[in-house]
């Protein structure tokens, strides 16, 4: 019982993404997010078959939204190691070194 509750207490501590999206640009001022719509065909054949039931046509079949990010002065996206300063700046923890910029790969690419 103590196990699953310090391993699931972890995996929380350590959960660096938010629905999806990396928490350094979830959370970084250099980054906003527009919602684009997207279309499933799955969600679209559960609704069509629960609006047949309730009679109701007005609805757009499989319409739902994801969170796309942009960053706001159109350069790269923050790194996690940007994120962490910047977290740490603004708790006024300035004793520590800025880390340096290592590369990052995202989904594969350089």
């Amino acid at each position: 019982m103590w196990d699953y509750r310090l391993i699931k207490a972890h995996y929380l501590l350590e959960d660096w993404y938010r629905d999806g999206i990396p928490i350094w640009w979830d959370e970084s001022d250099r980054v906003t997010f527009d919602a684009k719509a997207r279309t499933s065909k799955s969600r679209a054949a559960i609704e069509r078959a629960q609006e047949s039931d309730s009679k109701k046509k007005a609805k757009q079949h499989g319409k739902y939204y994801t969170a796309e990010p942009r960053v706001m002065d159109g350069g790269e996206m923050p790194t996690r190691e940007e994120w962490l300063d910047e977290q740490e700046r603004k708790k006024g923890n300035n004793s520590g070194p800025i880390r340096t910029r290592e590369p990052s790969f995202v989904q594969g690419k350089k």
